[in-house]
């Protein structure tokens, strides 16, 4: 019985790692290119953090540990708020993917949209996309992913828009092309 309980614990082990593996998998179908996820060297925010969140200031967006659901956990929030949020990445980049790990609050489409500007300079911007259609379970954190194409640049400024509560942001993820 031991031994049984014990294989059953193994492989409900392997089924999460697995289904963690195939989470990070950036692949798409019929794109053969490779993925790595790009370090970012600093976060500014257009507003600090709102309530106890003041504590977790924006750079926790890029210190790749993501939060645990519900609320006392390490969400950077903006209460009533949509802050605009620059990422500098050190250097141009060619990036394809951009995660941002969420979590709704008062209704399960809160983040309304993300509206996403690229620079090379870090002075002048250019409107690159506005993404908008994001829904999960509320009180769960969950991956909001924008295609960029294979966009070069060394800024990312990101402008969200909520419905609802406000913007709990947990990690955000830029994803370089490779090959």
């Amino acid at each position: 019985m031991r031994k049984l309980i014990h294989w059953f614990l193994l492989l409900g082990f392997m089924g999460v790692f697995a289904v963690h593996l195939l989470s990070q998998d950036r692949s798409r179908k019929g794109d053969s290119r490779k993925y790595s996820v790009a370090a970012v060297v600093k976060v500014q925010s257009s507003m600090p953090p709102t309530l106890e969140a003041r504590l977790l200031g924006p750079d926790k967006l890029a210190d790749g540990k993501l939060p645990a659901d519900g609320w006392r956990s390490t969400w950077t929030a903006w209460y009533k708020d949509n802050p605009t949020l620059t990422f500098d990445l050190g250097s141009d980049r060619t990036i394809g993917i951009l995660r941002i790990f969420f979590q709704p609050w008062d209704r399960g489409d809160e983040l309304g949209q993300v509206k996403v500007e690229v620079s090379r300079d870090g002075v002048n911007y250019v409107h690159f996309n506005t993404y908008a259609g994001f829904a999960a379970a509320r009180g769960k954190g969950a991956w909001a992913e924008m295609d960029l194409r294979a966009v070069k640049a060394r800024f990312f400024r990101l402008t969200p828009r909520f419905q609802g509560w406000g913007n709990l942001w947990g990690e955000v993820e830029f994803w370089e092309i490779k090959g």
